[in-house]
């Protein structure tokens, strides 16, 4: 993607930060070092708006509680290649540049000029704890939680060693883990390489190998010149393409690149992530993304580790915050969809169960179930005249099963 950056090397990314496994929950956001770099309090004349953070609803795409109209922006992957809308799913982290937010009591919405989004991992699974919850994937723990997406049809119990899985989610330094977002099952035959997101370590220049973790080993002696960062070290943040052969042992990396840095200036600014350096509640990182909240409401209890969401405005680099959330990674996340009902599938009666899908111009939305006593109807929606072709908008959360369960329904 063509956007202004700096190398970490530039700016000194932390040696705490460097640990992190996979520093990338809003994709390394920002381009100055770790939290408690001396920031000063500074405002500019920025334009405009930046989102960080996982989508939590459709109907156009919602991040971090704002609803960006998506049907003129530009849609970019992890390599920079133009992609389309229907790419987009739930629980993906992505960064959006958009117009100015209008915002009223009820919502906020924006127009969307270029949204990108990329995973923080892709390749086989090394293991499974199903009674902890995790993955271990490329030799990197993986944290499922209560907002946890599985794609449609998918849960933890039906994925088995071996399986190549494709996960989205936020850096946690405090467990060194890769708190999932989303999680999809994909078929090695449509996988012409795996990835993932780290910083360097034990970088052996002759040998021409490093480390990303505690236990993998990657072989970068077959990589091109091009396709290398000039100033490859110890401590960088780094995209790392590998072979899907081998299979055990040292992996063997087809290409390397520095993490770009977000540095363009942006009115207003909101980014939901792990604090990955802590110095104080004024000094921070948020997945990388330097946070000065000497002005800000700030919530007791800061600390490395803590997911937080940060409301501001980016200046040269750096989230001006304005106010800074707290948030529960246990909690159960609430999504909001908005599209128009298809396939309606009902179970009376009993225990009066419907499914139905939601659609936009987008592609498929999600796929809904709710039991009418769990569900609230709004502005004037009655289970009776739930019928296909409607326009919904649906409150709820998400199932193990990738579905989700709806807590409330309004006519749209």
């Amino acid at each position: 993607m063509k956007t202004a950056h700096d190398t970490p090397a530039s700016h000194g990314i932390t040696r705490r930060e460097g640990l992190l496994t996979l520093l990338g929950g809003a994709m390394a956001l920002a381009g100055c070092g770790g939290g408690g770099t001396g920031v000063a309090t500074v405002s500019g004349g920025g334009t405009g708006s930046f989102s960080a953070g996982p989508i939590s609803g459709f109907g156009s795409i919602i991040v971090n509680g704002v609803r960006f109209d998506d049907s003129i922006a530009k849609v970019l992957d992890d390599d920079g290649a133009l992609r389309g809308r229907d790419d987009l799913k739930l629980g993906m982290m992505v960064r959006v540049k958009g117009k100015a937010i209008s915002r009223t009591v009820d919502a906020a919405s924006a127009d969307a000029d270029e949204i990108s989004f990329g995973s923080e991992l892709l390749g086989p699974i090394d293991s499974i704890d199903t009674v902890a919850k995790t993955l271990v994937v490329l030799g990197q723990t993986v944290q499922i939680t209560a907002s946890t997406i599985f794609e449609d049809g998918l849960t933890l119990s039906a994925l088995a060693v071996n399986d190549i899985v494709e996960v989205h989610g936020f850096a946690d330094p405090a467990t060194n883990r890769l708190v999932a977002t989303r999680i999809e099952r994909k078929l090695l035959a449509n996988v012409t390489a795996f990835k993932l997101q780290g910083t360097v370590s034990a970088l052996d220049p002759t040998a021409k190998i490093f480390k990303i973790g505690t236990t993998l080993t990657i072989s970068y002696a077959g990589v091109a010149t091009a396709d290398l960062p000039a100033n490859l070290a110890d401590d960088l943040l780094v995209r790392v393409r590998l072979a899907t052969t081998p299979t055990t042992g040292t992996r063997t990396a087809t290409r390397i690149r520095a993490v770009e840095m977000e540095v363009e200036d942006r009115g207003e600014a909101e980014v939901e992530g792990m604090i990955t350096d802590f110095t104080s509640s004024a000094r921070f990182s948020v997945n990388g993304q330097p946070v000065d909240a000497s002005g800000a409401t700030v919530p007791a209890g800061l600390k490395l580790g803590s997911r937080v969401e940060v409301e501001g405005s980016l200046v040269k680099g750096v989230l001006v915050a304005k106010e800074v959330q707290l948030k529960d990674e246990n909690e159960t996340r609430e999504f909001e969809l908005h599209g128009i009902v298809s396939n309606k599938t009902s179970t009376l009666p009993g225990t009066f169960t419907f499914t139905f899908t939601l659609t936009s111009a987008g592609g498929i939305v999600a796929k809904v179930t709710f039991t009418i006593d769990a569900v609230v109807f709004d502005n004037g929606m009655t289970a009776a005249s739930l019928l296909d072709g409607i326009k919904l908008e649906v409150k709820g959360v998400a199932l193990p099963d990738g579905t989700i369960q709806a807590t409330r329904i309004s006519l749209e």
